[in-house]
């Protein structure tokens, strides 16, 4: 049942609402995205991405001052959020939610792999790069933890607007980043439940199918791009050479990237993300370059936003499962 059903707002389709109309007894393959939060307008988005900078920069401040330990305890309070209903890991676990271990083990493949002293890593975005077991499904996990109260302050906002029903009274819903303390406090706020559960309503602008920060993403248009200019400029046993009877000459061309990924990957038994490290540190103004590629993206036309028609084909789609 979609949310618009349960609330009895059947007359209206998702391009009337300004929050995603989920599914309240399934999650939808959907993610928040906090690229897309940092460039869209208004003080909602301004502060909700101020309040994840500040959350990355505690972290990751602390791990570059060899404080693990003070970084860790502050991890151990991000959990698996249900009240999103976003997601394709809820259920029957398939390991892709976010845990305080798992992210435990993220930060520290990211010092142990020296990501922060080589300066691979220096904002959020980049760990979806180059940090195993890391994308879309635990970084979205994350950003409700952080943006929890600013979730909930929008759900009361919406419930308002359609006449939703709230508790009666402030409840505790978890807990949210407070960028004063830098550490985490308890969310007290009027609540949305469904049968008893807490539902956050999503600004449906910040949901995506996909990061256009990936290392897809970034092997596809930037790297990859690097590899063949450097076999070609150095003549290497990957370039293609062809005689061109019209010129009467040997013509070079460089591989494709099929031919990259299986001799400079897969032949070496490298994982992408361990390729991307490899080729990133060869040559940092790859990761610079392809950051400001995404920005541009991001603010154009381009960007991995979704239309409301795309949407509602994803939510109907999960619906008939």
């Amino acid at each position: 049942m979609k949310y618009s059903e349960k609330f009895e707002l059947e007359d209206l389709t998702q391009s009337d609402l300004d929050f995603l109309d989920g599914l309240i007894d399934k999650d939808v393959p959907l993610y928040i995205d906090p690229s897309q939060i940092e460039v869209q307008e208004g003080k909602w988005f301004e502060g909700s991405a101020a309040i994840i900078n500040s959350f990355f920069d505690r972290i990751l401040n602390l791990y570059r001052e060899g404080k693990d330990k003070e970084a860790e305890d502050l991890l151990i309070n991000a959990h698996e959020p249900n009240e999103t209903k976003l997601g394709v890991s809820r259920g029957i676990s398939q390991g892709k939610g976010t845990s305080p271990e798992k992210l435990i083990e993220v930060f520290r493949h990211v010092t142990n792999q020296g990501l922060l002293t080589d300066d691979l890593i220096t904002n959020y975005n980049d760990l979806n790069i180059f940090v195993k077991d890391f994308a879309e499904d635990r970084m979205s996990d994350l950003v409700t933890n952080i943006l929890r109260e600013k979730l909930a302050e929008y759900t009361i906002e919406q419930s308002n607007t359609y006449g939703l029903d709230l508790t009666e009274d402030p409840i505790e819903i978890g807990v949210a980043w407070d960028m004063e303390t830098l550490n985490w406090k308890q969310v007290n706020k009027k609540a949305l439940l469904v049968d008893g559960s807490l539902l956050l309503l999503i600004p449906k602008s910040i949901v995506v199918q996909r990061y256009l920060y990936s290392v897809e993403e970034y092997l596809t248009k930037v790297v990859y791009s690097w590899r063949k200019e450097y076999h070609l400029e150095n003549d290497t046993e990957l370039v293609r050479k062809k005689f061109i009877k019209k010129h009467k000459k040997i013509v070079p061309f460089p591989p494709n990237n099929d031919t990259i990924i299986k001799n400079e990957i897969v032949d070496k038994g490298l994982k992408r993300k361990e390729y991307a490290i490899i080729m990133s540190k060869e040559k940092m103004d790859l990761i610079r370059e392809f950051r400001t590629t995404v920005d541009h993206t991001l603010r154009g036309t381009n960007s991995n936003r979704l239309s409301d028609e795309a949407i509602t084909e994803i939510v109907n789609k999960r619906y008939r499962e």
